[in-house]
């Protein structure tokens, strides 16, 4: 006798019900803050297994780091969307995306403490939200170098992160202050748009 193959059991989830898990995990981390957030918790309130929770994002860094890419996403926040046709307008799109005061960050003001304690959160981190924004600024200097904007080669441009990221952080850091559109735009016009359409020098 021929024994079929069993039918898994398990269902993968709607993009309906998988928004609905990513709102209510967003609901609870801003109520009771990142460290007190549990998978349980958060299956208890959506009405679902914790199974279910960790085999849909393994587990409660990934889970939270979604939600809040989720959020942002539905906001409009997408640096893949931003094409001006120059490098200059880009790069300011970029300068406003950073700084974007939006709603969507609000339940999420718990996480930047708990990222630098939390050396698995960083990883998802990177992994969820900075790598794919690495990946937009690369495919923006892509477009500008196929513009003849900047010369293909150019060293700043495996710097332009930094040099965006750098003072956007320092200023919490430092001055414990949010950088603010105009710090950001001032970085893109008098730092990084020369550096990057400076001549090399000749010998």
């Amino acid at each position: 006798m021929t024994v079929e193959p069993a039918v898994s059991r398990r269902r993968k989830l709607t993009a309906e019900r998988e928004r609905e898990l990513l709102l209510v995990t967003a609901e609870l981390v801003g109520e009771v803050g990142y460290e007190q957030v549990t998978m349980a918790a958060v299956a208890q309130r959506a009405k679902c297994s914790t199974a279910t929770l960790y085999r849909q994002w393994e587990s409660k860094p990934r889970l939270v780091i979604s939600a809040w890419k989720a959020l942002s996403a539905e906001s409009g926040e997408d640096l893949s969307s931003i094409d001006t046709g120059s490098l200059r307008g880009d790069l300011m799109e970029v300068a406003r995306y950073l700084v974007a005061d939006d709603l969507a960050n609000e339940p999420f003001t718990s996480l930047p403490a708990a990222i630098v304690q939390d050396e698995d959160l960083m990883d998802i981190v990177r992994e969820i939200l900075i790598h794919p924004i690495l990946r937009d600024l690369a495919q923006l200097f892509e477009r500008a170098v196929a513009r003849g904007e900047i010369r293909a080669g150019n060293p700043v441009i495996d710097l332009a992160d930094q040099i965006l990221l750098g003072p956007w952080l320092a200023q919490k850091i430092v001055h414990g202050t949010e950088a603010t559109q105009e710090l950001m735009e001032a970085v893109v016009e008098l730092v990084l748009l020369p550096a990057l359409t400076a001549q090399p020098a000749t010998a």
